[in-house]
């Protein structure tokens, strides 16, 4: 079986994450909290990327319980989803620490580019 729609799955989640890095780093100060902005902003951007990250989540762990891969495990999967959803949401508020921020960021981008890897 070939795992193609994982690995375009995982390299649409790795831009997603960028988008988040930058927007993150473009802020000079936090954006006001406003219905407008959570509407317009935040919420459309969140759907998008939670549906993307359900339908990953869903191919990742059929890939794990087939190919059983060494250094990859199912809470990992879980983790990664729920860190990606902190992010993007996180990417719009700047509510939290830099490097809180970074080490999620990094941590999701890591688990992606090790399946990525381990696919090909």
């Amino acid at each position: 079986m070939s795992y193609e729609y994982l690995i375009k799955s995982s390299l649409h989640l790795l831009q997603c994450l960028t988008e988040c890095k930058q927007r993150f780093e473009s802020f000079q100060k936090k954006p006001e909290k406003t219905d407008a902005y959570f509407y317009e902003q935040v919420k459309p951007t969140f759907e998008l990327v939670k549906d993307k990250a359900d339908v990953w989540e869903q191919l990742a762990s059929e890939w794990i319980k087939k190919k059983r891969p060494k250094y990859i495990h199912q809470s990992q999967i879980d983790s990664a989803r729920e860190n990606l959803e902190q992010v993007v949401l996180q990417s719009f508020y700047k509510d939290i620490n830099n490097q809180r921020f970074h080490n999620m960021h990094h941590s999701v981008e890591y688990l992606l580019n090790t399946i990525i890897d381990q696919i090909e």
